[in-house]
C-alpha cells in the first residue's frame, strides 16, 4: 500500500510539472534578475542592466536564435554569458547571436545580461528580432526532442525606455468577498 501511495504521488508530482511547461516557448527582455520588470524611466544619461530571460516549452530547449534591436538612444556596453549553461555562442546581440546550452533547459533561464546606457528621454523600446540568417524564419528555440527540432518562440516582453510600465495583471478582474459573488446568483 505504501508503494502505490509513493508512485501515486511521484506521478502526480511529474504530471503537474509537465502540465506547468506552455506548449511554446518564450523569451523576453526584462531589467532585473527574477525577471519581473520589462520598463525603465530614468534622468539624463542612466544605466540599465538588460536581462534576456527565456522559457523553455514542455519539450525543453538546448538552443536559441535571436537578434535583439536597439533604439538610437541606447549605447551598448558589457555583455555577460551565462557561462554555467551555454557550451557555444556564434555572433552577438545586435547582429544575430545563436546560443546552445550544455545542457536541456526546462524553466526560466537566462543566457545574457547587458549593461546598457540611455542617452535621453525619448520614449524608446530594445526588442527582441528574429535572427537575420534567411534560412531562420522567426526568433526560434532548438527543443530537445530526438534531432533536437527548432520551433517559433513567442517574444514575452520588449523593454520600454522612458514609458510608463505596462499593468502587472492587464487581465485582472475586480476583488470581492465570496458573499458578493454569491449574491449575484440571489437576484
Amino acid at each position: 500500500m505504501k508503494r502505490l501511495i509513493l508512485l501515486t504521488l511521484a506521478l502526480l508530482l511529474v504530471s503537474s510539472t509537465a502540465i506547468a511547461q506552455p506548449p511554446v516557448g518564450y523569451i523576453g527582455l526584462f531589467i532585473d534578475e527574477s525577471h519581473t520588470t520589462s520598463c525603465v524611466t530614468g534622468v539624463g544619461f542612466y544605466p540599465v542592466e538588460m536581462w534576456i530571460w527565456c522559457l523553455p516549452s514542455y519539450a525543453g530547449q538546448i538552443c536559441a536564435e535571436f537578434m535583439i534591436a536597439y533604439p538610437p538612444n541606447v549605447i551598448q556596453s558589457t555583455t555577460t554569458p551565462n557561462t554555467a549553461i551555454i557550451s557555444v555562442t556564434l555572433g552577438d546581440l545586435p547582429s544575430g547571436m545563436s546560443v546552445c546550452y550544455i545542457s536541456c533547459q526546462w524553466d526560466w533561464h537566462w543566457p545574457f545580461h547587458q549593461l546598457l546606457y540611455v542617452t535621453d528621454p525619448t520614449p524608446t523600446e530594445v526588442n527582441i528580432v528574429k535572427h537575420p540568417d534567411p534560412s531562420i524564419l522567426c526568433v526560434q528555440f532548438a527543443n530537445c526532442e530526438p534531432g533536437y527540432p527548432t520551433e517559433c518562440a513567442t517574444v514575452y516582453t520588449k523593454l520600454l525606455i522612458n514609458q510608463e510600465c505596462p499593468p502587472e495583471d492587464p487581465i485582472s478582474t475586480e476583488k470581492v468577498s465570496w458573499g458578493a459573488i454569491k449574491g449575484l446568483y440571489k437576484r
